[in-house]
């Protein structure tokens, strides 16, 4: 099966591990700080708005596809292009995992007790 946009692919998935690496930040910050669990609703909320800013920013713009064409590298140099995305992506994906682990250790550590079984 032959993929028509695979720009458009590339764009949805980088703004969704975007949005979904900052919810899980955000909820860490919000639970050290303010002792309060971020809800749902507002993670899909902003992992959407991500998506959005990046189909807007690179793909209904064509900044994409000047990109692939002109294929950027870090300090002129692929290799160095290929580590930096590799570790980009994997803590994107990663934060899927240790996330909610981070949460909760947090939860435990700086909220008062009765918070955790609302």
């Amino acid at each position: 099966m032959k993929d028509d946009e695979p720009h458009a692919l590339t764009v949805w998935a980088l703004g969704f591990g975007e949005g979904f690496f900052t919810s899980v930040i955000m909820d860490m910050l919000l639970i050290r700080f303010l002792g309060v669990r971020m809800n749902k609703w507002l993670m899909i909320g902003i992992s959407i708005l991500f998506l959005l800013f990046n189909y807007f920013y690179f793909f209904k713009s064509g900044r994409g596809k000047k990109i692939v064409i002109s294929k950027p590298m870090f300090f002129n140099n692929e290799r160095i292009s290929i580590i930096v995305t590799i570790i980009f992506f994997v803590i994107l994906i990663s934060s899927l995992f240790w996330g909610p682990f981070c949460s909760k250790y947090f939860l435990q550590r700086y909220c008062n007790q009765s918070l955790l079984f609302r």
